[in-house]
């Protein structure tokens, strides 16, 4: 496929910004291949989607597109902001936002590394061997979720009221700031809770979820538990009433919601862990 193949792209607004970069690229005949991946090409995108953009060289000429000319790259919408990530030796992303508000991912790699396997929309390729990696890369690749384990449903929920007990310690001292950091902790901890509960799997740490993963969760819990979700998440925590309700709130829920799992995965509830803190949270708000 010598000849750039651009009648495929959605018809978004990306795609003008897609067809000027490819068509400048190609120009150079480094580069042996051009696709585009992420959500464009999996024909799940919309207008704030970022562009997924890939290209390949040669691995002895993978340096010189460390500090492409992006100025002659992008000439319809200037790169106004620019973070480099270094993946091994073979591969790096430019992680670009332009002018007109795109953000483009102007990922670069050697023919020696293995594309990723997703699903891929092949915009050019100069090299037939490696056009048939890129067609056997080209599938949807399953997320994987953990199933639930006992020990998982224990941890989770010690943690959350050992950690909750610190609020005291916070307040006094009057780090209010810090105490919303630690409500953020508890409501991940409440997301995943939440997510077994929807779908008896464990979808693991949300705060290490990107927003793709992050989207299968959200629409599980949304679709479960409903619009009180959000109430709950969304709780403001604008001065020390507020706090106060978002940690109350926070612990009643996990209260119903971990005894419910407790029972459904045959875990002993910390009930006594649970009872010591909410003793001592009545004293300190009587005493405050």
């Amino acid at each position: 496929m010598n000849e750039l193949r651009l009648n495929e792209l959605p018809d978004l607004p990306q795609r003008t910004t897609i067809m000027e970069v490819a068509s400048q690229i190609w120009h150079d005949d480094q580069v042996v291949a051009v696709w585009i991946g992420g959500s464009l090409a999996r024909g799940a995108g919309d207008v704030f989607s970022d562009v997924d953009f890939r290209v390949v060289v040669a691995p002895e000429q993978i340096e010189d597109w460390k500090i492409p000319s992006f100025e002659h790259i992008f000439t319809r919408a200037a790169v106004v902001g620019q973070n480099f990530l270094q993946f091994g030796n073979g591969a790096f992303l430019h992680h670009l936002v332009l002018a007109n508000g795109e953000i483009f991912d102007f990922f670069v790699q050697s023919t020696e590394q293995i594309p990723t396997a997703e699903p891929l929309l092949i915009l050019g390729c100069r090299n037939a061997a490696f056009e048939r990696t890129l067609l056997e890369r080209n599938i949807v690749p399953q997320i994987q979720m953990q199933a639930v384990e006992k020990e998982t449903i224990k941890r989770l929920l010690v943690s959350f009221w050992i950690n909750t007990h610190k609020h005291r310690k916070v307040l006094r001292r009057g780090l209010d700031l810090m105490v919303t950091q630690g409500i953020h902790g508890e409501r991940n901890m409440l997301m995943r809770l939440w997510y077994i509960q929807a779908t008896n799997e464990d979808c693991g740490d949300t705060t290490r979820q990107t927003i793709h993963g992050l989207t299968r969760i959200v629409r599980s819990i949304e679709q479960a538990i409903g619009p009180q979700a959000l109430e709950l998440i969304g709780t403001p925590m604008r001065n020390r009433q507020e706090i106060y309700q978002a940690i109350e709130r926070n612990r009643a829920v996990v209260s119903q919601v971990g005894r419910q799992l407790a029972q459904m995965y045959e875990v002993d509830y910390p009930s006594a862990l649970e009872a010591t803190v909410v003793q001592g949270w009545a004293e300190f708000v009587k005493g405050s």
